[in-house]
């Protein structure tokens, strides 16, 4: 169903999928589409409505002006030439969303794809304190966030990645999220080399035990490129197979799914 809610007196949109038995304390996860994709496309192609059909989370997609989010720092599309208020759209959503379902307040998590994952680490940054988990696929963080808190976060991206390699002028996509990691160990507190897991395409390496009790991953998948890992066949637009074990929303659900705000 559609949802409506009015940010800076304009009408703003999210889609938002319980399991067929409503259940009180559920966690709520919220996806971000990509720029120029739509709300419901993403629905479909990420693959991460099993999670509401089985009764594990709530689910919203919110849509961003003709496609876009303005996620800070002159990206992305309509929406920044707009000046559209993004940011605190996705704090209205997440809080009115955690009233429809009655979800767990304390289990709201953001996955963002592309321009989507830009506004949502722009997100954690401004609003801290709301969200218990992030994760992240074709994107990492415009700028900096000067002070910011600890919050378990999983950043992810393919080897042959060219947005995200040439939008943070890195010779390589892989370098590009690396740099973002290290920023990310120091904001969360966590050390050493990480624990290194194989996954099909994807490799993981993960830090536990960080401050606040904080974790943080990240999934490099070998010759990949922009489009989203998935276990869906026939393949959707801008996807790629890679098998479930391996498939974004697996290895993201695995790994927010353990996150609470304490």
């Amino acid at each position: 169903m559609q949802r409506q809610l009015t940010v800076d007196g304009m009408k703003r949109t999210y889609l938002a999928v319980g399991p067929s038995v409503r259940h009180k304390g559920l966690p709520l996860l919220i996806v971000m589409h990509g720029r120029g994709i739509s709300a419901q496309l993403e629905s479909v192609r990420t693959g991460f409505l099993p999670y509401a059909e089985r009764g594990q989370a709530n689910i919203v997609y919110p849509l961003g002006i003709a496609e876009s989010w303005n996620a800070g720092h002159g990206c992305c599309g309509a929406a920044v030439k707009e000046g559209v208020h993004d940011t605190q759209f996705l704090t209205d959503v997440a809080a009115d969303a955690s009233r429809y379902f009655e979800s767990d307040v304390r289990r709201i998590y953001l996955v963002g794809y592309s321009n989507g994952a830009k506004l949502s680490f722009e997100e954690v940054c401004a609003h801290p304190g709301t969200f218990a988990g992030l994760a992240t696929y074709g994107a990492v963080p415009l700028a900096a966030c000067a002070g910011g808190k600890p919050l378990s976060a999983l950043m992810a991206s393919g080897t042959n990645d060219p947005v995200v390699r040439s939008e943070h002028f890195s010779p390589t996509a892989t370098i590009a999220l690396d740099q973002a990691v290290t920023g990310w160990q120091a904001r969360n507190g966590c050390h050493g080399p990480g624990k290194v897991t194989h996954i099909g395409p994807a490799t993981l390496t993960s830090w536990t035990g960080c401050r606040g009790g904080t974790e943080l991953s990240s999934a490099v998948y070998s010759g990949l490129t922009h489009f989203w890992p998935t276990a869906i066949r026939p393949t959707a637009p801008y996807t790629t197979y890679v098998g479930e074990d391996a498939a974004a929303a697996t290895i993201m659900w695995n790994f927010l799914s353990r996150q609470h705000l304490t």
